[in-house]
């Protein structure tokens, strides 16, 4: 059932293990003040409070919404107990698809066809200075192909499937490498590592 609820009614939900970075955070905020749409606020009525509602999906979303002074949102009001609440909340943020690196990169190729990587950057969760690297890989791809028409060019994407404590060290330490050697990206951060390690086994 859907109905508009002010923001004053709405309950976080304590369970809620779901976190947005600062700069996820921010390019929400953006989009939803820029385009005026959100997905539904998901809740269920408060198990303990009358007259309130405790959320089940879209916390991020209802900061932001409060952030840019809206005083009701769109809501989802699904009347479940406590343990399916609880499993909804366990699965809702976690039950995503993930995108073909092939296709994120023509999507994103046709995005800055029509507007600068400043103002997609504000918008997607690519930065702009990725945005000026794919430039650049598309620009010397190109290039190639004019000078070697029949030979295949290389353009490689690697997938790695890690767990949630291996993707933290190799995050922390791809930033780390990437503002020691002010480089631009994650990507010439694996480069620099890769280049180290093979340099000191010589």
């Amino acid at each position: 059932m859907y109905e508009e609820l002010p923001l004053d009614v709405l309950i976080p939900n304590p369970q809620n293990t779901n976190r947005m970075s600062r700069m996820f955070a921010k390019k929400l905020h953006h989009n939803i003040e820029q385009l005026g749409l959100y997905e539904t606020i998901t809740v269920r009525p408060h198990p303990s409070l009358n007259d309130r509602f405790e959320v089940l999906n879209g916390h991020e979303r209802i900061n932001a919404l409060r952030n840019i002074g809206l005083d009701s949102v769109r809501c989802d009001i699904w009347n479940v107990d406590d343990s399916r609440a609880q499993l909804f909340l366990a699965i809702l943020n976690k039950l995503r698809g993930s995108d073909v690196p092939e296709l994120r990169m023509d999507l994103l190729y046709k995005l800055l066809e029509k507007q600068p990587k400043e103002d997609l950057a504000a918008h997607i969760p690519e930065t702009a200075s990725y945005l000026g690297k794919l430039e650049k890989l598309r620009e010397e791809v190109e290039k190639e192909e004019e000078e070697k028409p029949r030979e295949e060019i290389a353009v490689v994407i690697l997938n790695f499937y890690l767990s949630s404590e291996d993707h933290f060290i190799v995050l922390k330490a791809l930033d780390d490498i990437t503002k020691r050697f002010n480089l631009a990206d994650s990507s010439e951060a694996l480069v620099m590592m890769a280049t180290i390690y093979l340099k000191s086994t010589e």
